[in-house]
């Protein structure tokens, strides 16, 4: 029996842990668009919530279930605009 409750104690711990980062991706997500339609629309914006969650997806990371996310530069989201006007 101690063995089908530690087993099923780390798939839960594995669970959260994919739950949490499908939440923390999908924030992400939106905040890389939120920033690509101020940047269109040549509004200020901010990268930093963007890097707040991917340092957070990061750390998950290091607990070898999901990946990592590479955090995002103002380069990239202009890069990004231009490509998309073309």
């Amino acid at each position: 029996m101690s063995v089908h409750r530690d087993i099923s104690s780390q798939l839960g711990r594995k669970n959260r842990e994919i739950n949490l980062f499908i939440q923390l991706d999908k924030e992400r997500e939106a905040a890389i668009e939120k920033a690509i339609e101020h940047c269109h629309a040549n509004e200020p914006y901010s990268l930093d919530r963007i890097n707040e969650l991917t340092s957070e997806i990061n750390e998950l990371a290091k607990q070898g279930s999901i990946p990592t996310r590479s955090y995002v530069t103002k380069m990239m989201i202009e890069e990004f605009v231009q490509k998309k006007r073309k």
